[in-house]
């Protein structure tokens, strides 16, 4: 009667001991290791003693292995097509993210040149302001009517001016206000997203993909 011997095999893409009898197929080294909890528990299961069920028990892992192997094969293949895809759209979120770095550079720009707009309508209205209080200095109580009307005439227009100038200020400040409390967040935010977004496609090229974790496949 021949006799049968388990041992576990460095290596074994299906996470389970191998069984050696005879002339059993041995499993080439692969790129993946796939788990099998049905292979694992053949082999863990009371020894056959019976010629019957020795050859039972090897062909049913025979089975096992076989169709492990056909399952491999297809998982490879699969994973290659995803790979062509991945590499496609990790290049794609590398463009995205250089873009909107681009974009985020000129929206800083274009703050920085509304900045100045700002200061230049906040130093018109200083002047307006100034020009204002001058206009409105009271005169000698010996001035003629016509210097009277002359004087008025002056301070309607200076307040007329420091309307307009409060006006131009206050909308060009509530403009930039927006685009940095609320453009520039958005922006930004868009930027991490796409940054993320990268970085997980990086991750997956790079053999650290989350979903093959949950389905317990490896990288060898």
């Amino acid at each position: 009667m021949s006799s049968i011997r388990f041992s576990s095999v460095p290596g074994s893409r299906f996470g389970a001991a191998v069984e050696r009898a005879g002339d059993a197929v041995a499993q080439p080294e692969e790129k993946l290791r796939l788990p099998d909890g049905t292979y694992g528990l053949l082999i863990s299961l009371p020894r056959p003693t019976d010629p019957g069920g020795q050859a039972e028990l090897q062909e049913l892992l025979g089975a096992r292995l076989e169709l492990n192997e056909r399952t491999l094969k297809y998982v490879e293949r699969r994973l290659a097509e995803r790979r062509v895809d991945l590499e496609a759209a990790h290049e794609l979120a590398k463009g995205a993210v250089r873009d909107q770095k681009a974009a985020l550079e000129k929206l800083q720009e274009k703050l920085g040149s509304d900045q100045q707009y700002v200061i230049r309508a906040q130093n018109v209205l200083t002047r307006a302001q100034t020009e204002a209080a001058e206009a409105a200095q009271p005169l000698s109580r010996f001035a003629s009517r016509k210097d009277i009307e002359a004087a008025r005439k002056r301070i309607e227009s200076a307040n007329e001016k420091v309307a307009k100038a409060e006006h131009n200020a206050g909308e060009l400040l509530q403009m930039l206000n927006y685009a940095k409390t609320v453009t520039w967040v958005a922006e930004q935010k868009k930027l991490n997203d796409l940054m993320e977004r990268e970085f997980m496609l990086s991750e997956e090229l790079s053999g650290r993909d989350p979903h093959m974790k949950l389905l317990g496949i490896q990288p060898r």
